[in-house]
């Protein structure tokens, strides 16, 4: 028998519904937003964050959506900002899955009425309830039987909703990753190996070569680890630590196995004043990997095609000789802590392989950019710090990167300027003044780093960083403020939620992350400062050195069409001059040969008249051998001294080839003019010029 729903008929209940056996495959559990105690200065933004539910139930209105999704949105702030737990298991029965939902809301929402709203939306939605005589309101899904009701709690009265769960879930958080001394305030667990009955099959029929990859990896499937992670604060940091069960042989099948740490000798190859640096194991195998699927799916060779066309065996020499560990960092010693000053250290296996690899591929690479790209992209060498230098430049653009590495001390150093380089290379060979000497370091990371070292470090020195950050945050809390105002509540909230700088700027710890080895589990340990907006600010550090880039991208940008119209006028101008020179030329030496003009361009350099370099387009090379700039060599004396102002003599190859619509040509006069293209078929087409195209090679225009 069915009965109509009231809030007095969900009484406290022993909820019912008991089920066989479990085994617990996914658990979550948050403290809720009036348990995440905010410090001093996120107190403003942590309260007026709370309002964000008064906002979501105006939008009902603003919006003009159905009654029903206004509530339900209401209903969902409610729970989510609230205590709540998730618990999902296998069940022996049918359909072999239980699910349990707990929620102690916040704010002025009661349990009561959350179980109410939920209730009536699933009648709403056509699932039949009806109330025990213990008070619970029980139901048929197509998981099972299931059943919604109240239980108590150590903080109040909660909400349960279970499908086929014996208990409902517990709102208690205590994770034994937890520190002592520190207050646990969200905690997960998963175990892969349950999930995967549920989440492969989805995968396998969108995706079957993911699903294959996940398995084949052993992240997913029989054998699959379980993992926990817990975040919780003590009186002036955030934790958070994660363990990964049993992890030895997967992480090895990646290269990042207990065998590959970051000592002190390590780390030492980093400058004193790194702003921010993340270390971890290095490997290729992934690369590899793709590349025999590949090769197996369609035939080919790619390796194989590799080594004959470069000359060197791209897996042995590179991929597999690179590793085990990589370091990213930046700091102020390498370009002012910003995204430019980055630098990434690659170890090498056998650094004279990959040289010998490497060199190859500069020189091929090299000689296609001259032929392919005129010359305008280039790597250059140069001797510095012992040490053999390398630059991709772009000659005569002006691109405001000059991507430089180098192999030194067993390693490869990459970064986004010559100067970075040098004084990473520096570095690297001194090993002195490093970032062991660092006091941020040595509290955020060596404090807590095992005897062994660490398989992977990240540190960032949040109180330069959030300095950084300050404005920009200042700017979201902006947006924040406003968006949870409304035009019939303008006051609700009272700015600044940012406090002052120097108030914001006091007692900051920097940010630091170990990841370590305890036998078979992995453990990664991580401490932050306790104010929320402090994080944020040094996160959004690097969003304030992508605006200044973009700041100087956009002035480029306004300047470059003046400045790159100017450069190409000077390279007119020269082209003109070189052009009328080599005509001069030619008269000179028709002057003293009786009229008759000159074979090639070898007998005007023989005797002095032009010099090599004048034939030289400055839009050159053409790149077939032959000299940017053609003259008519066959031509009749009698026609080349007869000084008429529409006989050609001479044309800039190089200057036509590059633009494709224009070029200097020289007449028999001694002008030179710039012609269009079919200005200059014009020309060719006079019966002076009968010849021209085929003396000159000038292709069909």
């Amino acid at each position: 028998m069915h009965r109509t729903l009231t809030v007095s008929a969900i009484a406290l209940a022993s909820l019912a519904a008991p089920t066989s056996a479990q085994n617990t495959i996914l658990e979550y559990r948050f403290a809720g937003l009036d348990a995440c105690a905010a410090t001093g200065k996120d107190a403003a933004a942590y309260n007026a964050f709370k309002l964000l539910g008064q906002r979501l139930l105006e939008l009902e209105h603003e919006l003009e959506l159905e009654p029903e999704a206004g509530q339900a949105i209401g209903l969902a702030w409610d729970v989510l900002s609230g205590a709540m737990a998730l618990e999902v298991s296998l069940s022996e029965e049918q359909p072999g899955i239980a699910l349990g939902l707990s929620s102690r809301p916040s704010g002025d929402a009661t349990a009561a009425s959350v179980v109410e709203r939920l209730a009536r939306f699933a009648q709403m939605g056509g699932v039949p309830m009806e109330q025990d005589d213990s008070g619970a309101m029980m139901f048929d899904s197509p998981a099972g039987p299931g059943s919604m009701g109240l239980f108590e709690t150590a903080g109040g009265q909660a909400a349960s909703v279970r499908v086929g769960a014996a208990e409902p879930a517990s709102l208690d958080l205590n994770s034994p990753l937890m520190p002592d001394g520190a207050t646990t305030l969200m905690q997960m667990r998963v175990d892969l190996e349950g999930l995967s009955m549920f989440i492969l099959p989805m995968i396998e029929r969108d995706s079957p070569e993911m699903a294959h990859m996940m398995t084949e990896s052993g992240w997913l499937g029989e054998g699959a680890p379980t993992i926990e992670y817990a975040m919780g604060a003590t009186d002036d940091a955030t934790v958070m630590i994660a363990k990964l069960h049993n992890v030895a042989e997967l992480m090895n099948a990646s290269g990042a196995g207990p065998d590959v740490v970051f000592d002190r000798a390590a780390l030492r190859v980093i400058p004193r004043d790194a702003v921010r640096l993340y270390a971890k194991p290095a490997s290729f195998q992934v690369l590899i990997e793709m590349a025999e699927a590949i090769e197996q799916e369609t035939g080919e060779d790619i390796f194989g095609e590799i080594e004959r066309e470069l000359g060197f065996d791209a897996r042995a020499d590179v991929l597999e000789n690179m590793g085990p560990r990589q370091t990213l960092y930046m700091s102020d010693s390498t370009g002012g802590g910003g995204l430019l000053s980055s630098v990434l250290l690659l170890d090498v296996r056998d650094t004279a392989r990959l040289a010998r690899a490497h060199n190859k591929l500069v020189t091929r690479f090299n000689q296609e950019m001259t032929d392919q790209a005129r010359g305008y992209l280039r790597i250059h060498s140069s001797k510095r710090h012992g040490s053999e230098v390398f630059t991709l430049m772009t000659p005569g653009l002006p691109v405001p990167l000059e991507l430089s590495w180098a192999i030194a001390k067993g390693r490869l150093v990459v970064a986004l300027s010559p100067g970075s380089l040098d004084a990473a290379i520096a570095q690297l060979k001194s090993g002195k003044d490093s970032v062991l000497d660092s006091e941020s370091f040595q509290a955020a990371i060596l404090s807590r780093m095992p005897e062994q070292g660490a398989s992977s470090v990240t540190f960032a020195d949040t109180p330069r960083l959030a300095r950084r950050g300050y404005g920009m945050v200042n700017l979201m809390l902006s947006g924040l403020a406003n968006g949870l105002r409304s035009p019939d509540a303008p006051d609700r909230v009272a700015s600044p939620l940012m406090p002052a700088f120097h108030e914001f700027n006091t007692d900051v710890r920097p940010f630091g992350m170990i990841a370590y080895w305890v036998g078979d589990d992995y453990m990664v340990d991580a401490k932050a400062d306790r104010s929320m907006l402090v994080n944020m600010a040094a996160g959004t550090a690097s969003i304030a050195d992508v605006q200044g880039v973009a700041i100087a991208a956009i002035g480029g940008g306004v300047m470059l069409p003046a400045l790159g119209k100017a450069r190409e006028s000077a390279r007119q101008l020269k082209s003109a001059t070189q052009v009328r020179g080599t005509i001069q030329g030619a008269i000179v030496y028709m002057g003293e040969n009786n009229d008759q003009m000159p074979a090639s361009f070898d007998a005007l350099i023989a005797d002095g008249f032009i010099s090599a370099e004048m034939l030289e387009s400055p839009f050159g090379p053409v790149g077939d051998g032959k000299p940017d700039i053609a003259m008519w060599f066959d031509l009749p004396g009698e026609r080349a001294f007869s000084f008429d102002s529409d006989q050609i003599i001479a044309i800039d190859r190089a200057m036509l080839l590059y633009t494709g619509w224009e070029t200097n040509v020289g007449f028999a006069d001694n002008h030179v003019q710039k012609l269009s293209t079919w200005e200059l078929e014009e020309y060719l087409e006079m019966p002076q010029n009968e010849g021209a195209r085929e003396a000159l090679g000038i292709p069909e225009l």
